[in-house]
């Protein structure tokens, strides 16, 4: 991390101590502050219309929101930043993943300027005022739409869909990662309060072992997101490499986002599932997010394939580098 982490950690949290919880199907409050404040454009050169820093800062900016229990699309705008330019003062654009002609949901699509496509061989632009979008809420409670693209005019930013998708990658693994700490620090905190046959419930030892569990799941997915943060500002990274980083990373933290989820409603009981309860602002995060863009089952797939096409040298190269 830079020298500004600390900083913009700071920074976050001040911004997340008046923020009220955002409505299912708006946008929350916060996000014209965040906006304003140029965070979107971390990690892109002033010149080039960001607000500077390094990659490294934006993630802690996704990561430290995302703990808050704050729900914006930080995400979206920041990759649709880093493929196209900033957007306009008080808008942005949104990225999606695409396979196919059909774009399907699109997250805060309703609310933004232009979609980011990306797609296997190429990224492409959408004026969004050009489609035809129908509201929908996601189960997270963010706004989304489902998105038919007709006849739309596109753009092509001539940025490969490579360098797209491992920006979106780092940047969703560490949102997942925040929603994580936000969830195993308010389930600590609830054991630690919580008293049953005279003694708190972390003093059983299931429950702190499970606990015990969700940070080191966490901390596995830290490490797999520093190895792949490392990778792609390595100019000297060969593909095989670059994609074993990266999809490690999206595993990991797909793999822990199920599991702390899971236990901390274990832990929690009854009255985790309230809405009075803010558990659910980060568990109903971490299930949108663990499958977004590309699933946890698909990134194991390309990671599978890759491995088996790599000849021995280069696996175990791949393997302990």
């Amino acid at each position: 991390m830079s020298e500004f982490a600390d900083e913009l950690t700071d920074l976050v949290r001040d911004l997340a101590k008046d923020a009220v919880p955002a409505v299912d199907g708006q946008l929350p409050g916060v996000w014209s502050k965040v906006q304003e404040l140029g965070l979107t454009g971390i990690g892109i050169a002033e010149e080039a219309g960001g607000s500077g820093g390094e990659l490294s800062d934006l993630l802690v900016v996704i990561r430290e929101l995302a703990r808050a229990g704050l729900d914006t699309p930080i995400v979206e705008a920041a990759v649709a930043a880093f493929a196209v330019g900033p957007a306009d003062d008080g808008l942005f654009d949104t990225v999606t993943v695409s396979a196919d002609s059909g774009l399907g949901i699109v997250t805060f699509a309703p609310s933004a300027r232009r979609v980011v496509v990306v797609g296997e061989s190429d990224v492409a632009v959408f004026e969004l005022a050009d489609a035809d979008v129908d509201p929908v809420v996601d189960i997270a409670g963010r706004p989304a739409g489902r998105v038919r693209l007709a006849d739309a005019p596109c753009t092509h930013p001539g940025i490969t869909p490579d360098a797209v998708m491992e920006r979106l990658v780092l940047a969703r693994s560490a949102s997942l990662i925040g929603a994580c700490w936000g969830a195993y620090e308010m389930t600590k905190q609830y054991v630690m309060e919580r008293y049953q046959f005279g003694a708190p419930l972390i003093k059983i030892s299931a429950v702190s072992t499970s606990l015990a569990h969700m940070v080191v799941g966490i901390r596995t997915a830290e490490s797999a997101l520093r190895r792949a943060l490392a990778t792609s500002c390595d100019p000297g990274a060969t593909d095989l490499r670059r994609l074993g980083a990266v999809a490690s990373a999206r595993i990991a933290a797909a793999q822990s986002a199920t599991a702390v989820a899971r236990t901390a409603h274990q832990l929690h009981g009854a009255v985790g599932i309230t809405t009075e309860y803010g558990l659910h602002r980060y568990t109903r995060t971490l299930w949108a997010q663990r499958d977004a863009d590309q699933s946890e089952l698909r990134w194991c797939a390309r990671l599978g394939a890759a491995a088996l096409a790599a000849d021995e040298a280069a696996l175990w190269e791949q393997l302990t580098a």
